[in-house]
């Protein structure tokens, strides 16, 4: 982050570190640690473009951590450019979007170009597990008339966002040798038992929320769920005492209070009879969903910036759980999602995005700029 503080330090009125501070631990929004290094070390970025007061404001924001490389991963932090792409972990998911955001920045300070109301610039830590550098910019406070978060999104407009509960589910079973199949209960059949329910309920609720929104039902299933992590035993030849089971349920309109207690209920009440009284079920980060109304006008100038600038987009939701929801939802600043780069590339092995996408995504937003905040030439 010190980097990005150094990049776009002298492109900008104010260019500030802001400390993400320790006790965040006990925020009730706060997700989970993604390492013992001291948030101290680890700060946020905020940079603002000030306007003169007479234009409307706006946030962008951009995450600067990556999920880890895969194995089979080339040049994972050592990008590659071929045929017009630049390959390598983050990419596109997130440093394409803090590339365009530098470049609008150093355009606006080689042409003299002030914006009329203030452009806000949010480069956050650990997005990826849930939040926590957003979460930390949202309790500092912040005003703005719209909010921006910058993401693989090929160039769409999402004012739809889904939401998300991150779930840890512990399996307890009785093992024994696998001679005695009579007394034994695996830990792992457990947990494919809870895998089971937990799709069960997942399609229980699909049915029942994907009509509530007309942008989500042009999707098959725009809240997953997906099993990440299973980890169990010891030995090969002995039952597993332990499972422990990681993954992500995707919520649409229910309230993440709401999914949270009935993954746990239905666990509970519709399993085994072992099952229903030898598991732990904790969650390390819930996301509610951020869903604007496609017709506010920021929605209408960002649409009218797509189209003067001939860069194909349209109005969706995006099918993967972000920060939007810290703007629209905790801090009342409706939020949306765009950016260049394909979600589909994002967390893969070869994750990349063209080169071409950072400058037309880069166009745009400085449209945008013009006719949301307008601009002035000093």
């Amino acid at each position: 982050m010190k980097w990005i503080y150094e990049q776009f330090h002298d492109l900008a009125d104010v260019c500030e570190l802001v400390p993400v501070p320790e006790d965040i631990v006990h925020d009730p929004c706060f997700a989970f640690r993604v390492n013992d290094t001291p948030y101290k070390e680890r700060p946020n970025v905020r940079v603002v473009l000030k306007g003169a007061g007479a234009g409307k404001s706006v946030i962008f924001n951009a995450h600067a951590d990556v999920v880890a490389a895969l194995e089979n991963q080339e040049c994972s932090f050592e990008p590659k450019i071929k045929d017009g792409r630049m390959y390598g972990r983050g990419t596109c998911d997130d440093k394409a979007q803090i590339a365009v955001l530098w470049s609008i920045c150093k355009a606006f300070k080689k042409l003299g170009i002030k914006p009329n109301g203030n452009v806000i610039l949010h480069f956050v830590i650990e997005e990826v597990t849930g939040g926590n550098g957003t979460l930390a910019m949202m309790r500092r406070g912040e005003k703005a008339d719209c909010s921006i978060i910058l993401g693989p999104c090929s160039n769409n407009i999402c004012t739809s966002v889904k939401g998300a509960v991150c779930f840890c589910g512990t399996f307890y079973g009785n093992s024994k040798n696998n001679g005695y199949p009579q007394v034994t209960v695996s830990a792992l059949k457990l947990a494919e038992e809870a895998m089971r329910i937990i799709e069960e309920y997942h399609d229980e609720l699909l049915a029942e929320t994907i009509n509530d929104n007309p942008l989500f039902a042009r999707h098959r299933d725009p809240m997953p769920v997906t099993f990440g992590q299973l980890t169990a035993g010891d030995w090969e030849s002995s039952v597993p005492q332990k499972a422990v089971l990681k993954g992500v349920f995707g919520l649409l309109t229910t309230p993440k209070e709401q999914a949270m207690k009935e993954i746990k209920e239905r666990i509970k009440t519709r399993g085994s009879e072992w099952l229903s009284t030898n598991f732990d079920m904790m969650y390390r980060y819930c996301h509610d969903a951020s869903i604007i109304d496609p017709g506010l006008p920021f929605v209408q100038a960002l649409t009218d910036s797509y189209r003067l600038m001939n860069v194909q987009s349209k109005t969706d939701v995006m099918t993967a759980s972000t920060d939007a929801w810290f703007y629209t939802n905790v801090l009342g600043i409706p939020g949306l999602m765009t950016g260049c780069g394909d979600l589909c590339n994002a967390y893969s092995c070869c994750e990349n995005v063209a080169l071409e996408g950072l400058t037309m995504e880069s166009a745009v937003l400085t449209q945008f700029i013009k006719e949301w905040c307008g601009i002035r030439e000093s």
